[in-house]
């Protein structure tokens, strides 16, 4: 009976949280303008970061033994995995600040749900839908170019790994944020390891060893796209590595929300 009711809790509360997006989308759709001009900008970003991997190829015939097309496909799953994070990350860049500093952490805390999340639901980037779409097509255009032959198994294993990976990001910014509840810093310590996404749309093959033990083992942004890519290339090396992406995610994702959960009870309001 105990069991039923979390599982009914833990469903109610999805029930909840997924009316808050219903309400976001309302709200962003009645300013269409807005929403139309904000998804040209991001495809536009994209599309620069298309024509910098077209240049880079265009010197050379493969990248360390990567082709242009296995490259491309590798940047087109680490959109899936970004956009799902960026969709929901928002109020992770502006925690210290708007929850910590002006003390509307103490909101949060009054409502009979998940402290968590409500933080990552109470706002929502709707570009990441843009970036989800964007890799998926990019993806199907470098199957096509490498005439990869997709089955029922490839199709599932996108649903499976696309989401599992996006919990690398979500553990590793959501363990920077919680940081927040013991070290106010209205900076944050976000923005450098952000610019480092960079390095995950590549094949971490092309690094040093120190910089690929970093992507794998510290910072491990090689298992948001590198490493479940291969699953789909068939990378002999690599690809059996691919079907560790959930355990990395669940564990990276797991330990922040232990730090997060350590950090709210070490809350202290403003008073203010």
């Amino acid at each position: 009976m105990k069991k039923r009711g979390l599982l009914a809790h833990l469903w109610w509360e999805i029930g909840i949280f997924s009316h808050y997006f219903r309400q976001f989308v309302k709200t962003r759709l009645a300013y269409r303008a807005d929403f139309f001009i904000d998804t040209l900008a991001v495809s536009f970003s994209m599309l620069v970061q298309l024509v910098v991997l077209s240049t880079l190829f265009s010197k050379v015939d493969s990248l360390k033994g990567w082709s242009f097309y296995e490259v491309l496909f590798i940047y087109g799953f680490s959109l899936i995995p970004l956009g799902l994070f960026n969709l929901t990350s928002v109020n992770l860049y502006r925690f210290s600040d708007r929850f910590i500093i002006q003390g509307k952490f103490d909101r949060v805390l009054l409502r009979p749900i998940s402290s968590l999340g409500q933080v990552l639901c109470e706002s929502f980037n709707i570009s990441g839908l843009n970036e989800v779409i964007m890799g998926m097509v990019v993806m199907a255009y470098a199957s096509l170019k490498m005439q990869m032959q997709w089955e029922l198994v490839d199709f599932l294993a996108v649903l499976i790994l696309g989401p599992a990976a996006s919990l690398v990001y979500t553990g590793v910014f959501l363990g920077i944020t919680s940081v927040s509840f013991w070290h106010e810093d209205r900076m944050g310590l976000a923005p450098p390891v952000y610019n480092m996404i960079r390095f995950a749309r590549y094949p971490i093959t092309i690094f040093g060893a120190p910089v690929r033990f970093f992507l794998t083992f510290i910072l491990p942004f090689a298992w948001v796209a590198f490493y479940p890519s291969t699953w789909f290339l068939g990378s002999p090396q690599f690809s059996r590595f691919a079907m560790f992406t959930p355990l990395v995610g669940l564990i990276v994702f797991g330990g922040a929300v232990l730090i997060w959960r350590a950090g709210s009870s070490n809350y202290s309001s403003t008073g203010s």
